[in-house]
């Protein structure tokens, strides 16, 4: 059973390749089909995005057209042994391609050269921080802008998990990680390659 990906007003405008206001005003018209999280986001499903581009004879990005292979993942942390494990756990997935980046620099080489399907990034590590690794991750006509990111953090409280949304991210992942959990939502995430 495929499990339906949702997306935010930001990633359906770069996928549509329109503005974030543009995007909006379809949803308010009532032509975009979305929903709102309790929290007041707009969240709109896969199919509805793709039917409402096939509709206006928008073209379909590679995302939307549904990339084959395995759903490639990248793990960002500094702490090398957590970041090893963190990999070699999601490495029993068949369908996943992992790989390891050590710093937001490093995240950055790899999400331009790689393409993740999803990205889960440590919030404290040094030089880059995780919010300023994921701003630069977002900066406007990025080629990685679509790229779901999970935060992954020892932070703990209601403080950090809303600046972890109020930033972005599509995920909050408390430390230590429960990893049956954590499978879980990446598979809400980006699906299972058959």
């Amino acid at each position: 059973m495929k499990i339906p990906k949702y997306y935010t007003t930001f990633q359906a405008s770069r996928l549509l390749g329109v503005s974030l206001p543009t995007v909006v005003n379809y949803i308010k018209s009532g032509i975009l089909k979305a929903h709102k999280t309790p929290g007041g986001h707009r969240r709109i499903a896969e199919t509805n995005l793709i039917g409402f581009a096939d509709q206006y004879n928008m073209p379909l990005t590679p995302e939307l057209m549904g990339h084959q292979g395995p759903k490639r993942i990248l793990w960002v942390d500094d702490d090398q042994d957590f970041l090893e494990l963190g990999c070699e756990v999601l490495s029993a997935e068949p369908t996943w391609e992992i790989r390891a980046a050590e710093s937001g620099f490093q995240a950055g080489m790899a999400v331009v050269d790689w393409k993740p399907d999803l990205v889960i990034l440590d919030i404290e590590m040094p030089n880059m921080n995780g919010f300023a690794a994921l701003a630069e991750l977002r900066k406007e006509g990025g080629v990685h802008t679509n790229t779901p990111v999970f935060a992954c953090t020892a932070l703990h409280g209601n403080e950090i998990e809303e600046k972890v949304r109020d930033a972005g991210f599509e995920a909050y992942i408390s430390k230590p990680v429960d990893f049956p959990e954590l499978l879980i939502r990446i598979k809400n995430e980006v699906g299972q390659t058959d």
